[in-house]
């Protein structure tokens, strides 16, 4: 490592912050029993320039049978009279040792005025042993992290009123003409807007399950003022060439990211809906969606309107589904809004290649809590079974 890259990288002491008290993890930490039995690290509170700082968690000779750390970044802003802040989370399976030989890392953007402290708990409890445990702090140089200087001006969308509902999970059927995040079913399939998205669409599936999938993000769209001409989207996952006439027809420049395992993305023919081919794999390892941006003038960087299709799978799959989704969203405007197309599971038992129920409403809760506003959750059948596709609606506050 040359001398630049050395000042820009911290070694934090992994229990400054409760000095003595020993770890879930032994034989780490002090020798002093401490209050909350699921502990494991906890560095100090640490200022740090403005921009992006990546934590990494390395663990020496790791062994364990059973047990998954969690790790917390919280900020801390002096003379402010509130306790630490969450910021974001991620974690670790501690059976992995693929994965515990990686290491684990976890990106925020820092604030002027705040310190950030790393933490871990091993909630559900762990046999595991180790003979060191090292927590770095990398920060980003200013001049090189666009996320410093792509600050996004507000969408410029006159958006319907959307408003934090007063119960997370509303009840009833959901309706496919007035949208909410909401789980497919039958009923919907029935509705005249639901075929009127089909006969607009290029290339959709016969099955019409399969192609309410989009005809929901239309939908969505529309409803919240987003398919209009000037308004700038970008799609992730797919779905591009089944909506380019939707998008073609209202005026919306859009940019369809294809992933590399795509084929045939690039055969386009209409105007203003061009295709690139973005990898998002290192996203939650903080390689930062606004580069992308970097060289957009101000009024051009950003994106009106976002969907993702199989986004929050890979996330979840990966531990972290709203840091994944969190870093997707960083190309959005303030005031912009994101259609999150999913799989959903009644229970994690079920929860096969999607999500189960309660991840979904985690992650709503966590997106909540970071500046964003989720449409109200509507799960339909008191008594589901199997998965069945899920919309989630988000606008970035």
């Amino acid at each position: 490592m040359d001398a630049a890259n050395q000042d820009n990288v911290r070694e934090l002491d992994p229990f400054g912050f409760m000095v003595g008290h020993a770890s879930a993890i032994r034989p780490l930490g002090g020798l002093e029993r401490g209050p909350d039995p699921r502990y494991v690290f906890h560095t100090p509170y640490v200022d740090y320039r403005p921009g992006r700082v990546i934590f990494t968690i390395r663990f020496e000779k790791l062994q364990a049978s059973f047990g998954e750390l969690r790790v917390f970044v919280n900020a801390f802003v002096p003379g402010s009279g509130r306790d630490a802040v969450f910021v974001t989370s991620s974690r670790l399976d501690l059976t992995d040792r693929a994965a515990v030989e990686r290491g684990l890392t976890i990106s925020i953007l820092g604030v002027a005025g705040a310190s950030y402290a790393a933490y871990g708990l091993c909630i559900d409890g762990t046999d595991a042993q180790a003979a060191g445990i090292s927590v770095m702090a990398e920060q980003s140089e200013a001049s090189d992290d666009p996320a410093n200087e792509a600050f996004l001006l507000p969408t410029q969308l006159a958006a319907p009123v959307f408003e934090l509902p007063s119960r997370l999970v509303g009840e009833g059927q959901p309706l496919f003409c007035d949208p909410v995040s909401q789980v497919l079913t039958g009923d919907q399939l029935a509705e005249p807007e639901f075929r009127r998205w089909l006969d607009r669409m290029a290339n959709r599936p016969v099955d019409d399950v399969a192609a309410w999938r989009f005809a929901f993000i239309a939908q969505a769209l529309d409803r919240y003022g987003m398919l209009r001409k000037g308004a700038r989207g970008i799609t992730l996952g797919g779905g591009g060439m089944v909506l380019g006439p939707v998008l073609a027809a209202t005026g919306c420049e859009a940019l369809v990211g294809q992933l590399p395992a795509d084929h045939g993305a690039s055969d386009f023919s209409w105007s203003n809906v061009n295709c690139r081919q973005l990898d998002v794999a290192g996203v939650p390892e903080g390689n930062n969606m606004t580069l992308m941006l970097a060289n957009e003038p101000a009024d051009r960087r950003g994106f009106d309107f976002m969907w993702t299709i199989g986004m929050a799978q890979l996330g979840y799959e990966a531990g972290h589904t709203a840091n994944f989704l969190f870093e997707l969203m960083a190309v959005l405007r303030p005031g912009g809004f994101a259609i999150h197309m999913l799989d959903v599971a009644p229970s994690a038992a079920e929860a096969t290649a999607c999500l189960p129920r309660g991840e979904v409403e985690r992650l709503a809760v966590t997106l909540i809590s970071r500046g964003f506003t989720v449409a109200q959750l509507n799960f339909g059948d008191s008594n589901p079974r199997g998965s069945r596709p899920f919309g989630m609606i988000v606008r970035k506050d």
